[in-house]
């Protein structure tokens, strides 16, 4: 016997969802259904997948293994129906995956004048943690990424996008909110809020044991270090486009200009995309809006 499409989507499903009831609802099948599919999966693979009792649902430990490689292969799968349908109907779906913050600043300013220039191409910008945006793109969550510390391999061809200065974000009763630029030495001993992505450590490693950080502390998002620093609880270290959500909370802010370290965003696709989408044209395409859109926020 061959393992069929339905037996991987019922397990995968059920582990999802977390219970067979649940699960068959949404694959719109009866739970003897779904039961028969994973005893038949069990059967073939020749182990079980899943323990079941009255109180308790979970993967065995062959289970868990096998699911990732189910989950990958149902993954793939998906790709090849969107590459289906998007041939059929005569456009395509391009995915972006970064974080929120790129997102509510810079791609709302150049969304529009790519989009134009696509017409028949459907843009998604997909929220995602800064440490997930190399795994989107690929697995194929993503045709397009734009984050930190890209790499260029025989899978992505990554190159840097938008560069700009780092910026010090802090209420207006701070000592150094009157400040017109500030040294990296001014912040040794704040409280600083910023992410740990990849600009969090290339920070550290520039700036050296000579100019400590002696407390910083991490923030989820650019949104949560801004919220952070408008309540006088410290200063948020952020690159300068995020000035445009500071500018809502009315958080003053000032250029890191010694040394002058840059933050970088590198913008990646797969070498060997899965979408009808030209997407290289489009990645060129977003970095020539930034460059002409975006040239006050670097």
């Amino acid at each position: 016997m061959q393992i069929k499409i339905r037996q991987l989507r019922a397990l995968d499903t059920i582990v999802r969802v977390g219970s067979f009831v649940d699960a068959a609802r949404t694959l719109h099948i009866t739970p003897a259904a779904l039961s028969l599919s994973i005893r038949e999966l069990e059967d073939i693979v020749g182990f079980r997948v899943l323990e079941r009792t009255t109180r308790r649902l979970a993967l065995t430990d062959p289970g868990r293994g096998y699911l990732a490689h189910a989950q990958r292969i149902l993954a793939e799968l998906d790709n090849a129906e969107r590459f289906a349908r998007d041939v059929r109907a005569g456009h395509s779906l391009v995915r972006i995956a970064t974080t929120q913050t790129v997102i509510a600043t810079l791609l709302t300013l150049v969304l529009p004048e790519v989009q134009s220039a696509f017409p028949l191409i459907r843009l998604q910008p997909l929220d995602v943690a800064a440490s997930d945006i190399k795994e989107a793109l690929v697995d194929g969550r993503a045709d397009i990424a734009i984050g930190v510390g890209l790499p260029d391999s025989d899978a992505l061809e990554s190159r840097p996008v938008f560069v700009s200065r780092w910026f010090a974000f802090m209420n207006a009763q701070h000592r150094l909110s009157r400040r017109r630029q500030l040294a990296w030495t001014d912040l040794q001993d704040e409280p600083l809020f910023m992410t740990q992505a990849a600009n969090y450590f290339q920070l550290r490693a520039n700036l050296g044991k000579e100019r400590p950080l002696r407390n910083l502390q991490e923030s989820t998002t650019a949104s949560a270090g801004i919220a952070m620093a408008a309540s006088g609880l410290g200063v948020a270290v952020f690159p300068a486009y995020v000035r445009l959500l500071a500018d809502m909370l009315k958080v003053r802010s000032a250029p890191i200009v010694t040394p002058d370290f840059r933050h970088q965003l590198d913008i990646g696709v797969p070498r060997f995309p899965s979408t009808t989408a030209p997407i290289h044209a489009m990645r060129d395409a977003i970095g020539q809006a930034l460059a002409r859109t975006c040239g006050h926020l670097v």
